[in-house]
C-alpha cells in the first residue's frame, strides 16, 4: 500500500518528527511519498481549493488504494476534503497543537475539527486534551501518538559530568555565586510560558540559581529587556546545536510551558538523566510520567519552589534516578513504526 504524507509549512517538533517518520518509512521499505503542497498556518480560499484538488489528483491517480497520513488540523481538514470515500483509501491525521486565538479562530479550529474526526479513519493525538477534543467532535477511532525523541549516542545511558554546570557558572560572570544552573530548551513563543519563567527567575534571585535559556523565537527582544531591566538570572543562549552538551553542563532542566503535545526537551532531559522541574501542561505528564516535578500552569511561585527543593544534591540525584528510571520507558523509533504500520495499513473504511 502507498503511504502520502501531508505536513503544514512548520518547523521545530513537528516538521523533525515528519522526517522521522519519512526516515523510518523508507528504511523499512515501505512506499511513501511527500505531497508537493504546502499549507500554510493561515487559510486562503483560493490556495485551499488548490491543495483539495492537488490531493485528489495524487490519491485517484495512484491505480491502487492509498494511505494517507496528515499532519496538524488544517491538514488533516484538507486532507478530509481529498481523499474518496471509496477506493480503499485510509486517512489517518496526526493532530499536534490545540487551536490558540480570539473567538473566530478557535470557531474555525472546531469546524476544522468536526470535519477531520468524521472522515478520518483514525486519530492520533500528541497529548491527552487533543484525544478527549477529537472524541467529542465525532472521532471513532482515537489513540495516543507515538512520539519518539531522536536518540543521540552520547545521550543514551550518559552518566553525570563531572564539570555539569561549569560553563553555565563561567557564565555568570566573575564573582557571581551559582549554586544550581537550570536549562530551558524551548522555543521563545507565548506557549512556552516564559513570562512565567521570568516571574519565577524573579523570585529566585539571590538564591544562587542561574537559569540558562537555549532557543530563539519572536519573544527575544522582549524577554532580553525584561531580564535587562530586572536584573534577571537568567542567560538567553539563542538557537543551539549543542543539546547534549548543555544537558551534561545543567543541574536541572525546566519548562513554564503553557500547553505541550508530547514535549522533545523533556525526553531529551530524561534521557541525560537530570531532574526535571515542569508545569503539568498538556501531554507532558504523558511523557514524565513520575519522574519530574510537576506544578501548576502559570504558577510561578510553585515552579521557583520547586527548583529551589533541587538544590538539595540529596533531593537532585534521586530526580535523577528517577529520569534514568523512566527514560528506559520512553518510546522508540520501533515503536513509532510500529504504530504507523497498524494505523495505515488496508481496512475498509467505515463511512
Amino acid at each position: 500500500m502507498r503511504v502520502l504524507l501531508v505536513r503544514p509549512t512548520a518547523s521545530g517538533g513537528l516538521a523533525a518528527h515528519v522526517d522521522q517518520e519519512l526516515a523510518l518509512l523508507e528504511s523499512a521499505g515501505r512506499r511513501v511519498a511527500e505531497a508537493p503542497v504546502r499549507i500554510r498556518e493561515r487559510p486562503s480560499p483560493r490556495r485551499d481549493a488548490a491543495t483539495v484538488t492537488a490531493l485528489r489528483r495524487i490519491v485517484r491517480g495512484a491505480g491502487e488504494p492509498v494511505a494517507v497520513h496528515a499532519h496538524g488540523l488544517r491538514a488533516g481538514a484538507l486532507a478530509a476534503l481529498a481523499v474518496p470515500r471509496r477506493g480503499g483509501h485510509r486517512l489517518v491525521v496526526t493532530l499536534h497543537n490545540r487551536t490558540v486565538g480570539g473567538v473566530p479562530a478557535r470557531a474555525i479550529g472546531a469546524a476544522l475539527l468536526r470535519l477531520l474526526a468524521r472522515r478520518a479513519d483514525t486519530v492520533l493525538a500528541v497529548s491527552p486534551d487533543l484525544a478527549e477534543n477529537a472524541r467529542r467532535a465525532g472521532a471513532r477511532d482515537v489513540r495516543h501518538a507515538v512520539i519518539p525523541a531522536p536518540r543521540r549516542p552520547e545521550e543514551a545511558g550518559e552518566q553525570r559530568s563531572a564539570s555539569a554546570g561549569t560553563g553555565a557558572r563561567e557564565a555568570a560572570g566573575p564573582g557571581t555565586p551559582v549554586a544550581l544552573v537550570a536549562l530551558v530548551i524551548a522555543r521563545l513563543a507565548p506557549q512556552k510560558g516564559l513570562h512565567d519563567l521570568l516571574d519565577a527567575a524573579a523570585l529566585l534571585r539571590g538564591e544562587e540559581v542561574r537559569i540558562l535559556v537555549a532557543g530563539d523565537g519572536p519573544l527575544e527582544r522582549e524577554l532580553a529587556a525584561r531580564i535587562s531591566a530586572e536584573d534577571l538570572p537568567v542567560d538567553l543562549l539563542g538557537r543551539r546545536e549543542d543539546v547534549p552538551d548543555l544537558l551534561r553542563r545543567a543541574d536541572l532542566v525546566l519548562s513554564a510551558a503553557r500547553w505541550e503535545g508530547q514535549p522533545v526537551a523533556l525526553q531529551e532531559a530524561l534521557l541525560a538523566g537530570r531532574a526535571i522541574v515542569a508545569t503539568d501542561a498538556g501531554g507532558t505528564r504523558w511523557v514524565t510520567g513520575t519522574a519530574a516535578h510537576l506544578v501548576p500552569v502559570g504558577d510561578a511561585e510553585a515552579l521557583a519552589a520547586a527548583v529551589m527543593t533541587l538544590r538539595a544534591p540529596l533531593a537532585r540525584r534521586r530526580a535523577e534516578t528517577a529520569s534514568r528510571r523512566r527514560a528506559r520507558e520512553l518510546p522508540r523509533a520501533e515503536d513509532l513504526l510500529a504504530q504507523l504500520d497498524e494505523v495505515l495499513a488496508p481496512a475498509p473504511r467505515r463511512w
